[in-house]
This record gives structure tokens, sequence and C-alpha cells, in this order.
């Protein structure tokens, strides 16, 4: 992961290093910079979204050979699909307390101060971790077990809240032994993705503390008291609305005339509930937002159909990638018919729109840079800073103009050129960068 992200980084560099060798010929800093760092990542963006493209023409082509019958052989890139199911006994997810056989979960302390409008938290995490125990997926060839933490594509965070979540929470931080990970540790965090890519035996309890905060700041006493309070009320009004008493008996004589006197009062009593509702809701809304920590789960649970990318291991009878690779399983939600689908979506959408993107991007930046050098202003400009780099004797100006393809043969108002100037200013090393340019004598 560490080394992906770097290579992407370099690349950017390199990309608009490109960019500002050209740019630089013909804008002056820091505008030649500014445009090669945004033109440069507009382009990597646009370069990645391609190779993705390819991604997804080899997801979709494994997925049709797993529906065809492909063979399990060792060593070979597959896709497997079917329900996954855990070896032995499943895991109980740490917040909501469901049953699973993979877990990622994120927990950190509550951050109503600079919570965006649309609900997260921009503060850091103070415990996290990836819980996995020893499942196989059922797949039409047979079983085949799922060895080392896989990457779960496109499978959202669940937030968990209320009183039944926070208490599974403290009880799970409470019992559970974390690794220490928090200060100048936070750096070795990208080893351990490497330790559960490659696990063997696919079991997987990777427990870890980011920062120095105990269970007991997290979940306090008023919290819990709060939220049992919330609970409680919650289910009070739940238990009002579902004990709502007939007025009448079907059959009864003044049936109509009852509906009708109380039609208007009935009305009245539903618009006072909505409102009830709505602004427990948003008591509930806000008091979630800026009391509850931020308790996240991504889960895959018992059954649940699944697809899942890697190498075959046939010692293992396993997906199990090898030691120390940057290429780990990845798990998909759903069937492989489903896998088809969306990878022949991402090709088209990824492939064109990366094209396409790519296509105008560098067409405007050749369009503007063309409009640039030839408009009338830049031109009366360059021509009159030529002049002024002879009459100061700057080189170094005046070959950065001849670079940035300057005419060293324009005449000006009085019908001169440069080589002109220069012969009346004695500025013989200017006479000879003129030569060099192409002047004529």
């Amino acid at each position: 992961m560490l080394r992906g992200c770097l290579f992407a980084l370099f690349f950017w560099l390199a990309v608009a290093g490109g960019y500002w060798y050209w740019f630089d010929q013909i804008y002056d800093p820091p505008g030649s910079i500014i445009g090669a760092v945004c033109v440069g990542l507009i382009t990597t963006l646009c370069l990645g979204s391609i190779m993705n493209a390819r991604t997804a023409l080899r997801d979709w082509s494994l997925a049709t050979a797993s529906r065809n019958g492909i063979r399990l052989e060792d060593g070979r890139l597959i896709a497997v699909g079917g329900t996954i199911h855990p070896v032995d006994q499943p895991l109980i997810a740490p917040f909501s307390g469901r049953e699973c056989v993979i877990c990622e979960y994120d927990i950190g302390r509550p951050g109503s101060q600079n919570r965006s409008q649309s609900g997260e938290n921009p503060t850091p995490s103070d415990y996290a971790g990836f819980l996995m125990t020893p499942s196989a997926i059922h797949t039409p060839q047979g079983e085949v077990r799922l060895l080392g933490f896989p990457i779960l594509e496109d499978i959202p965070d669940e937030v968990c809240h209320g009183f039944d979540a926070a208490r599974n929470g403290f009880e799970f931080l409470t019992k559970t032994e974390f690794e220490n990970r928090t200060g100048l540790k936070m750096v070795t965090i990208f080893s351990v993705f490497g330790e559960l890519w490659s696990d063997d035996d696919g079991l997987v309890q990777k427990n870890m503390q980011l920062r120095n905060v105990q269970p007991e700041e997290l979940f306090t006493r008023d919290l819990f008291e709060q939220l049992l309070q919330q609970k409680q009320n919650a289910e009070a009004h739940q238990d009002t609305d579902a004990e709502e008493p007939s007025r009448y008996q079907e059959g009864y004589p003044d049936q109509t005339f009852y509906q009708d006197e109380t039609r208007e009062s009935e009305d009245m009593a539903e618009q006072e509930d909505d409102t009830v509702d709505e602004d427990f809701a948003a008591d509930d809304l806000a008091f979630s937002y800026s009391s509850l920590p931020k308790m996240t789960e991504k889960r895959i649970d018992v059954g649940e159909p699944v697809c899942v990318i890697g190498k075959y291991n046939e010692l293992q009878q396993g997906l199990l990638p090898a030691s120390g690779s940057t290429q780990p399983n990845r798990l998909i939600r759903g069937t492989l018919e489903e896998l088809e689908q969306k990878s022949r979506r991402s090709l088209y959408s990824r492939l064109l729109g990366g094209l396409l993107v790519l296509i105008i991007v560098n067409a405007a930046a050749y369009g503007v840079t063309y409009l640039y050098q030839h408009s009338p202003d830049t031109i009366r400009h360059q021509r009159q800073e030529a002049i002024q780099a002879i009459n100061q004797d700057d080189e170094a100006k005046l070959k950065a103009l001849l670079h940035r393809g300057l005419d060293p043969n324009f005449k000006d108002q009085n019908g001169q050129t440069l080589l002109d100037h220069a012969r009346e200013m004695h500025r013989d090393n200017m006479i000879n960068i003129l030569r060099n340019a192409g002047v004529r004598e």
C-alpha cells in the first residue's frame, strides 16, 4: 500500500515535470509551475482511470471464466463466487453484535465542533481493527477457503448508534487487548496490511489503539444514562402508536356518524404526532452527533453472496497471496453475474471517461498556450523585454525570451532589429547570442 502511494506520487511528479518543461518555454514562473502541477494531476488521474479499466477488463474475464467452470490450479489468479460461511464459529461484530465472518471496525471520540453537514467526523480514530474467522466460500467447484484478510471493495461503513451499540462497544474495548500504535508508532501501521494480507490460517484478530484515549473517556456514565433514557422514550413512543384503541366496532349503527365526527380530530392528532416524531428525530440526531462516539463497522455477514479474486493455493485449498505481495485478495459483495456487469460498466466508463478528459485537458492546454503565444499583447511585451535586456546587458533574460519563441528578426517601430540595438550598445555578447538564435544580418 505504501509502495503504491509512493509510486503514484512519483508518477505525478514525473508527469508534472514534463508539463513544466513545456510550459516553462512559454510562461513565466510561477505560472508555469502552477499550470504544470494542475495539468499534471489531471493527466495522472486520467491515466490512473485507464489503468483501472485494465483491471476491470481482467475482473470481467475472470468472472466469466469462473462461471464457465474454470479449473482451480495452484498459483493461478482466479475469481470464485458463492455464499461465505465460517468453518467453525462466526464472529460477533464489536458494536452491532451481529454474526459475521469479516469485520473492519473503527471508533473515535465525538467531534461535534468540527462535524460537517454530511455528518462525517474529521477527527482521527481512537481504536481500529480487522477481524476475520476461518471461512470458506461455497462455490460450484466446491469449498474454497479464504486465507489472508481481503480488501473489501465498495462495501460502505455502517454507523452504529444507540444504547446497545454503546454497551457492546464499551465491553469490547475493556475486554480486548490492543496493540499500542499511538504517537510515532502510527508510521508502522502500513506494515500491518502486509501481515493481514498474507495471513495463512484465515484467523485475523488485529486490534489497534491509535490514540491515548481510555474506554471510560469515550463512554461515560452520563452518556449511558442518556442513551438508556433515549431508548426507553423511543420504545414508549412506539408502544403508544401500536396500542391506539378503536372508537367503534364493526357494524355499529352510527358508524358513519362517528367516522365523520372524528375525522377532523384524527387529522389534527396525526399532525401533532408527525410534529412529535420530527422533534424526537431531530433531538435524537443532535444527541447522537454531539455525544456518542462514532462507531463504524464494515461487515461481511454469514451466508452473504460474495466474489473473491485472488491466487489459488492448492496446498491450502484456498485463496492466499504470496508473503510480502502487494496484490491481496479482493472481496466484492454479490454474485459472479453481478461482478461481470459491474466490471463491464467500469471498463467502459473508466476507459472512455479517462480518454475523453485526457484529450480535452491537453487540447485545452495546447489551445490556451497557442493563443497566449500569438496574442498581440504577449508579442509586444516580449519584444519590449528583449530590447530592455540588451540595454541592461542581461544575457539570461534574452536567452529565456528566445527560448520561448521570440522572433530574433522582428523590427521595432523605428525599423530597428535586436541586432541593430546590440551593435549600437556595443554588446558583443548579445550579438553572439542573437547569431546563435539564427538572426539575419
